[in-house]
C-alpha cells in the first residue's frame, strides 16, 4: 500500500478488509479496539467474527460494500501514521501484530542516577528531605513542586530510577513530561492531548494495637482532675498502622486511564516498554475522544445557532403582529370617536343648539381622534409629552 498523509474513509474500508484490524491498528499507533471505535464512528463496516477464519480455509466470504455517507466522505479520518511506521518494511506484511516491545523497544533501568533527567534531579532534591511530610500513611509526595511521586522513604531511590528512565523513554518517543503547579499534577502529552502521570507505592494497613506508652497517656489523662479544661484533649492513638511493601505503581490518565504495577513474575522495570507503548495507545484513545467532543460540540453549537435565528425571527414576527393589531386598534377607536362627533354635530344641529361652546368642543374632539389615528402624522401637545414629575410629599 502506497504511504499517504490522508486517510480517507475508502483507504480504511480496503485495509480492514485486506488484514485483521489487530495488524493494521500498530501502524497508526493505536490500539485495535480504539479502530474499531473509529471505523464504526465513520460508518466503515468491519469483518464478523470468524471472517479471517473462513479465509484461511479456502472460503470466500461475502464482502459488504462502503455505504455512502455524504457527512463523511468528503473528510480525511482522525488518524496518522506511527512514527516508526515504513510502508516498504517487510514488518507491514508479516502475520503477527506488532508487541509492545517491538514498537518501543526494551528500555533498560539503570542501576544508578547517572545524568538523571531534570526532573528527577529536582524530585531527588525534594523528596530527600528530613521535614515536610505530613502523610499519615508515611507517602513522600510533594505534586505541585516536582515529579509525581507517592512513595515511602525507602522506595524513592527505586522509582527514582524507574521514573528517569520513564521520562527519557516518553522523550524519545516525542511524549513531552511536564509539571502543572496549579493542578498539583504531573502531564506527559503528545499534540494537544495531555494525561495525568503518577507512580505510587502500595502501603498494606493492619489494625493498630495500643502500645504500653499510649496506654499509659491514656491513663494519665484519665487521672487528670483538669482533663477538660485547657491542658490538651484526649491522646488519640491511630486506629491503623501503614506498612511499605516496595510494590510500586505507574498510572496515567483518569476517565480511562491505565495501570502497571510490579507482579508476582515481573518487576516494574521489566514493563517500562509496555507503559511507553500502552501511554501511546491512551493518548490515541484520548485525542479521538476529544475529536468526538469536538464534533458533538459543533454539532450543537450549529442547531443552537439555527434554533437562536428561527427564535429571533420568531419573536421579530411577534412583534411586528402586534403593533400591527396595536395600530388596527387605533384607527378602528379613531373610526368610532369620529363616527361619535359627527352624531353629536348632527343631533345639535336638528335642535338649533350648534354654539360657539360646541363648535369648538367638536374642533378639540376632532384634533383628539386625528392623534389617536396611526394614519395621520399628528402629535397630541399635552398627552404625548413626558408624565410631570412629582416633587413628593413636603418635610
Amino acid at each position: 500500500m502506497e504511504h499517504i498523509d490522508k486517510i480517507t474513509r475508502q483507504s480504511l474500508y480496503e485495509e480492514v478488509w485486506a488484514e485483521p484490524v489487530s495488524r493494521i491498528a500498530p501502524r497508526y499507533g493505536i490500539s485495535g479496539v480504539a479502530l474499531g471505535k473509529v471505523c464504526r464512528k465513520y460508518k466503515i463496516p468491519l469483518p464478523p467474527r470468524g471472517y479471517w477464519a473462513k479465509v484461511n480455509a479456502g472460503h470466500s466470504p461475502k464482502k459488504p460494500p462502503l455505504p455512502a455517507s455524504k457527512k463523511f466522505d468528503k473528510c480525511s479520518l482522525p488518524l496518522s501514521r506511527s512514527p516508526t511506521h515504513d510502508p516498504h518494511s517487510s514488518d507491514q506484511t508479516r502475520k503477527k501484530t506488532l508487541t509492545a516491545q517491538e514498537r518501543v523497544g526494551f528500555i533498560d533501568v539503570a542501576e544508578e542516577l547517572q545524568s538523571p533527567h531534570p526532573l528527577i534531579r529536582a524530585a531527588l532534591k525534594r523528596l530527600r528531605l528530613k521535614t515536610g511530610w505530613d502523610n499519615y500513611k508515611g507517602l513522600r509526595s510533594a505534586p505541585g513542586e516536582v515529579f509525581h511521586f507517592e512513595v515511602t522513604r525507602g522506595a524513592l531511590d527505586r522509582a527514582l530510577l524507574i521514573g528517569d528512565a520513564l521520562i527519557k523513554a516518553f522523550e524519545c518517543q516525542g511524549i513531552k513530561v511536564w509539571i502543572d503547579a496549579e493542578k498539583n499534577l504531573t502531564l506527559i502529552g503528545l499534540g494537544e492531548t495531555a494525561l495525568a502521570l503518577t507512580i505510587s507505592e502500595h502501603v498494606a494497613r493492619t489494625k493498630h494495637e495500643v502500645t504500653a506508652a499510649e496506654q499509659k497517656a491514656i491513663d494519665r489523662w484519665r487521672r487528670s482532675p483538669h482533663r477538660w479544661g485547657l491542658g490538651g484533649g484526649y491522646p488519640s492513638p491511630p486506629d491503623y498502622d501503614y506498612h511499605p511493601t516496595g510494590k510500586l505503581t505507574i498510572s496515567i490518565g483518569a476517565y480511562p486511564s491505565r495501570n502497571w504495577g510490579d507482579t508476582s513474575k515481573t518487576s516494574l522495570e521489566k514493563r517500562l516498554h509496555q507503559v511507553v507503548a500502552g501511554a501511546l495507545d491512551l493518548i490515541e484513545e484520548y485525542r479521538i475522544q476529544a475529536e468526538k467532543r469536538k464534533c458533538r460540540r459543533m454539532a450543537w453549537q450549529e442547531a443552537k445557532d439555527r434554533y437562536d435565528r428561527r427564535m429571533a425571527l420568531r419573536k421579530h414576527e411577534q412583534g411586528q403582529l402586534e403593533r400591527l393589531k396595536l395600530k388596527a386598534s387605533q384607527w378602528q377607536e379613531a373610526q368610532r370617536l369620529r363616527q361619535y362627533i359627527e352624531a353629536v354635530e348632527h343631533s345639535a344641529a336638528q335642535d338649533g343648539q350648534l354654539n360657539e361652546e360646541l363648535t369648538e368642543w367638536l374642533s378639540w374632539a376632532r384634533i383628539k381622534a386625528d392623534c389617536i389615528a396611526p394614519l395621520i402624522a399628528v402629535s397630541d401637545i399635552v398627552l404625548d409629552s413626558p408624565e410631570p414629575k412629582s416633587p413628593g410629599p413636603y418635610y
